[in-house]
């Protein structure tokens, strides 16, 4: 009986610290009031040099496409919760020469398939804002899936870094 107690004792420990850690997390992330400071923040702190153009998807949420520098580029997301608006790196850099694609989720676990692509002549494709790739944005991760019919999941583009 002794040994069942401390077992549950020694779960519920290791419970507690995942939810402890969890919540500390979330705590690290910083808040701000407008779109604009939380950008600016984002800019500076990733140390981005490149342009930035905010995607909103048909799911309603705010992608960032960013070419953090030179030939390497990211995908983060801006979100607004009850405490203000943050922005958060959702992708590792990718360094292109002609192209790429890969795979991404959202905060709210949404999945998404990217393609950078250049002179991409195709209804789903839009320019990035420094006109060196055409991207696309589609629901669901595809690439594995060798999906054909591809449906875009781009809503509306806004420039925010040029």
């Amino acid at each position: 009986m002794e040994i069942i107690i401390r077992q549950l004792i020694v779960i519920l420990m290791v419970i507690a610290v995942f939810f402890i850690s969890a919540c500390n997390e979330k705590d690290n992330i910083d808040h701000f009031s407008s779109k604009e400071e939380t950008m600016e923040h984002f800019v500076q702190n990733e140390n981005i040099k490149g342009n930035i153009d905010l995607i909103t998807t048909t799911n309603d949420e705010s992608l960032l496409v960013v070419q953090s520098s030179g030939n390497t580029y990211f995908v983060g997301e801006l979100v607004e919760d009850k405490e203000g608006y943050y922005a958060k790196r959702i992708s590792d850099n990718v360094e292109m020469t002609i192209g790429a694609s890969w795979e991404l989720n959202t905060m709210d676990k949404n999945e998404y398939t990217i393609f950078f692509e250049k002179n991409k002549e195709d209804a789903n494709y839009i320019q990035f804002s420094n006109g060196e790739y055409d991207i696309s944005l589609v629901e669901g991760h595809t690439i594995r899936e060798n999906t054909f019919a591809l449906t875009s999941a781009i809503k509306e583009v806004e420039i925010v870094k040029d």
